[in-house]
């Protein structure tokens, strides 16, 4: 895929899910940012980033607050617990929690969290990128005041997160972050028998918003 000549990589975009598999493999084969020091280290970081992103269908504003502590070693699943959901309504605070495999064909995945959670001390932020928030206007996304006035959307955004975008982008170009939680909701939504709400109930997102990020190809539905 040429990502210039694709343009903007929404949603609509995606040609195919790739499998946890081919996932994987692009992952491992991929160079990643060039960093000058400590370069097996930060591989590691940003290989758990884009684990986390996948196997927890995480938006970027969910990870980067997380710490060592909140993740616990059961007997099937590393348990991520206290995750402050990204988008809930203003004024509201929501928590989610994820189950990471340790078993399947995506616990590949979760060792690569492990294998950089043991790096670090319990205290310890994962992703050390700055939380501060940061207000930009939307791009063409306009509303009118009640005196008719016409103004540019504003959205606030940690200022960590363009770092993180910056991370997936060169570990896996032909995606995004946004694409990643895309497969991993499609991935759930296959191993809950093709329920929507239920893995709008383990994801905390609305069931019209998960819409977009799922397959919805004649396959998935028996003849009639």
């Amino acid at each position: 895929m040429n990502q210039k000549a694709m343009g903007r990589l929404t949603l609509e975009k995606i040609e195919e899910y790739p499998t946890p598999t081919q996932l994987y493999k692009d992952l491992m084969l991929s160079p990643g940012w060039h960093y000058k020091t400590d370069t097996q280290r930060f591989l590691m970081r940003d290989r758990a980033l884009a684990a986390l992103l996948y196997l927890g269908d995480f938006r970027i504003s969910e990870v980067l607050p997380l710490t060592r502590n909140q993740f616990s070693q059961h007997a099937d699943f590393i348990h991520v617990k206290s995750v402050l959901v990204g988008k809930r309504k203003a004024g509201t605070v929501q928590y989610r929690e994820a189950k990471l495999p340790l078993q399947g064909e995506r616990a590949v995945f979760t060792k690569l969290i492990l294998d950089y959670l043991d790096l670090l001390k319990p205290e310890d932020r994962l992703f050390p990128f700055s939380l501060a928030k940061r207000k930009y206007p939307v791009k063409n996304s306009f509303y009118i005041t009640k005196d008719g006035t016409k103004k540019t959307r504003m959205s606030f955004q940690m200022m960590g997160t363009k770092r993180a975008y910056q991370i997936v982008k060169a570990l896996l170009p032909n995606y995004t972050q946004h694409w990643l939680r895309a497969f991993g909701y499609d991935y759930d939504y296959d191993h809950m028998a093709h329920d929507i709400l239920a893995v709008s109930d383990k994801t905390k997102a609305d069931p019209r918003s998960l819409q977009p990020y799922l397959r919805r190809r004649y396959e998935k539905y028996s003849v009639r």
